[in-house]
């Protein structure tokens, strides 16, 4: 008898050992992976930072939050970064494309004048160095037959031979699941006082 007790009291002893093992384990690694998400998105590059954005689930949601995004993709799309990386940012572009822009630009034909216009702007040793958007008091919207509207306006600082400003007009639509697309752009042209 007092060996079957012995044996229940070894039993339960090394039972508690190892679920308190695993439950140190548990702990130990669920705290230690938190910071290293946190330091894994702080050592992204802004590329990287771009491409792990889910346009999906977190679209912008106004007409001036996606040009400023399409903004910021297009200076990283022009600064020095890997083929697989111009690929992956130009296709995340896209996906704020107008299904109209879209169709008048199939992928292969976009990426192949993209690649081209990159490597112009290399051999000019041209980079946008700053983009941002300009007053909102330029920005316009207007609903026509039912569809709505919006013009935003887009400033690139580009260095060459030395640095000037380039403005473009975006003009964005809002498709049938309300996200802002964009429907293309121009650039605006320099007005000269005379």
């Amino acid at each position: 008898m007092k060996k079957a007790k012995n044996r229940t009291a070894a039993t339960v002893t090394t039972m508690l050992i190892i679920a308190l093992a695993i439950l140190s384990f548990y702990f130990y690694w669920s705290f230690r992976i938190k910071p290293l998400d946190d330091i894994a998105v702080e050592e992204m590059t802004e590329v990287q930072k771009l491409l792990n954005k889910d346009l999906e689930l977190n679209y912008p949601e106004t007409p001036r939050e996606v040009v400023k995004l399409f903004g910021n993709m297009m200076k990283n799309l022009y600064d020095d970064i890997s083929d697989e990386e111009t690929e992956a940012l130009s296709l995340q572009i896209r996906k704020l494309y107008d299904e109209e822009l879209l169709a008048a630009n199939p992928e292969e034909i976009y990426l192949a004048n993209l690649y081209s216009d990159i490597a112009s702007w290399k051999e000019d040793n041209r980079r946008i160095t700053a983009s941002h958007l300009t007053k909102d008091d330029l920005d316009q919207q207007e609903e026509i037959e039912g569809i709505n509207y919006a013009i935003v306006h887009l400033s690139y600082t580009i260095q060459e031979s030395g640095k000037f400003t380039e403005v473009w007009r975006v003009m964005l639509r809002q498709d049938e699941g309300k996200k802002w697309k964009i429907l293309g752009w121009q650039v605006v042209p320099e007005t000269t006082s005379e």
